[in-house]
């Protein structure tokens, strides 16, 4: 996988693929609306209510998911500069 993304990174280069990423990240948070996050929240319960019946086992229960969900909305609330910033600062990456 990450040899994968090597790849993609070669082939537009490091200042190209920064602005994919960043891009991609803001497609996301564009989209997160109230009405997106509440009809995420409905269709994970109605999934959770459909698992159920049919006896099969998730690997998250539903209320997890939804908070996912919730958090993901709020942090939309920050900028994606800021939020690229936070991670870089706060969460190393190891090898």
């Amino acid at each position: 996988m990450m040899t994968d993304i090597a790849i993609v990174e070669e082939k537009y280069g490091l200042a190209l693929f920064r602005m994919a990423l960043t891009h991609l990240v803001d497609v996301g948070h564009r989209n997160l609306t109230d009405e997106h996050v509440g009809d995420s929240i409905k269709q994970i319960i109605a999934q959770a209510k459909a698992d159920m019946a049919n006896g099969k086992k998730t690997l998250m229960p539903p209320e997890f998911q939804c908070d996912i969900v919730r958090c993901a909305a709020e942090l939309s609330k920050f900028s994606i500069m800021d939020l690229l910033i936070y991670i870089k600062e706060h969460f190393p990456v190891s090898n």
